[in-house]
């Protein structure tokens, strides 16, 4: 008698259904795992948008005086914009298009600075960063 080797064709469709059955279990995962990637990619970059921001401040290169707008902040559809008092932009980052950057209300997108690097902007203290299929980051500036 000789034996035979190998699968047979119901024993291949069954493991390719099981492949399938956990790839589209997994691919959720997948999806909010990139999310969450952005996210923190975003709020680093962002934090780092404010550091330099409040550092033009301090400099003040145009000799600001009083509790004028030394340097700011500003969130675009798609980038953060690092401005002096003149509204030039000295720095700015892309953001990935999923990912959006909300301050608080009365903000308007943009933190203004004083010459001390005190944020003159009334009530705009927090900031949300959102992803579709992530867990949101907050914080407070």
């Amino acid at each position: 008698m000789v034996r035979q080797r190998g699968v047979t064709l119901i024993e291949l469709m069954i493991a390719i259904a099981l492949l399938a059955i956990l790839a589209l279990a997994i691919f959720p995962l997948g999806r909010a795992w990139v999310a969450n990637a952005q996210i923190t990619k975003t709020e680093k970059l962002f934090l780092e948008a404010y550091a330099r921001a409040k550092n033009e401040a301090l400099r003040n290169p145009n000799a600001v005086k009083g509790n004028t707008k030394a340097a700011s902040l500003e969130i675009t559809s798609n980038k953060v914009h690092v401005k002096d008092s003149d509204d030039v932009n000295i720095w700015s980052v892309d953001i990935a298009p999923t990912v959006t950057v909300t301050l608080s209300t009365p903000c308007s997108q943009e933190v203004i600075f004083n010459n001390n690097a005190h944020n003159i902007t009334t009530g705009c203290e927090l900031y949300t960063i959102t992803a579709s299929g992530g867990s949101n980051a907050t914080g407070n500036l």
